[in-house]
């Protein structure tokens, strides 16, 4: 069983976005801190997608969370379809170095290290309708 939320880029929308992704973990049968877990990776997406994909973003297409599950533990998958695709290359790219903390002193990278400290098989690429694609899975205890 999977769970899809839709909502508009816009900060006002945080909020109910990470409350949900906490529900739908926990239908799922995730522990709370996999529920914590989730809702924060959630939260660093959508925050990044609406600071960065204010450039870029002009047809007013919703942004999308799935999650669901795996035999590892719970998946999640953000879709952003207004992502340019030389955005999706470099952001695909740059995953690369995520294992390494960023110097204090970059400005970007922090949310990449993030990610890549809570999701396993974590994946960047170009969805099927358009834009970005963001899959990982947080493994179960």
């Amino acid at each position: 069983m999977t769970h899809e939320l839709l909502f508009q880029p816009e900060p006002g929308e945080l909020r109910r976005v990470r409350n949900e992704v906490r529900e739908a973990a926990a239908k799922l049968g995730a522990t709370e801190r996999i529920c914590d877990t989730a809702a924060l990776v959630v939260d660093e997406l959508v925050n990044n997608a609406i600071e960065h994909g204010a450039a870029y973003r002009q047809h007013g297409h919703e942004l999308a969370v799935r999650v669901g599950t795996t035999a590892a533990g719970l998946e999640l998958e953000f879709c952003d379809p207004e992502m340019p695709d030389d955005e999706v290359t470099q952001l695909g790219a740059a995953l690369g170095n995520a294992n390494e903390a960023p110097s204090l002193e970059n400005e970007r990278g922090r949310g990449l290290f993030l990610l890549s400290i809570y999701l396993e098989d974590l994946r960047v690429g170009l969805d099927s309708k358009g834009g970005l694609s963001l899959r990982g899975v947080i493994v179960g205890e």
